[in-house]
């Protein structure tokens, strides 16, 4: 696993996403990114806020991205591995004080399509 410093999304646990992603484009001229049921991508400046629905997510975390697929951490560092709907996959770990830190890989179609 290699050191990274590139943080790529903030998520956010909220309780509605079309109220949430309102809130987020009218305060922050925020521009959606990706949307469905689950997940709102926006990108606000320089930065990407995922908004995550309480329904299906149990816990908010911050990603950081991962420029290539076998720098992810696997199951034998502890990490949960999740390949994502959106094409991306995910490695979640903890830190010491329970934490989630997501690293996040994109393929180019994903990078074209999401970023």
């Amino acid at each position: 696993m290699s050191k990274m410093s590139t943080v790529d999304h903030i998520a956010i646990r909220v309780d509605n996403l079309e109220e949430s992603e309102k809130w987020y484009c009218d305060k922050l001229d925020a521009e959606v990114s990706f949307r469905d049921h689950k997940y709102t991508r926006l990108k606000i400046d320089n930065t990407y806020i995922a908004l995550i629905d309480k329904k299906y997510y149990s816990w908010p975390h911050v990603g950081f991205l991962v420029k290539n697929k076998e720098d992810l951490p696997g199951i034998e560092d502890g990490a949960v591995v999740t390949e994502h709907r959106d094409g991306t996959i995910g490695a979640y770990l903890k830190d010491p004080s329970g934490n989630y830190i997501e690293y996040i890989w994109y393929s180019d179609e994903c990078k074209e399509r999401l970023m």
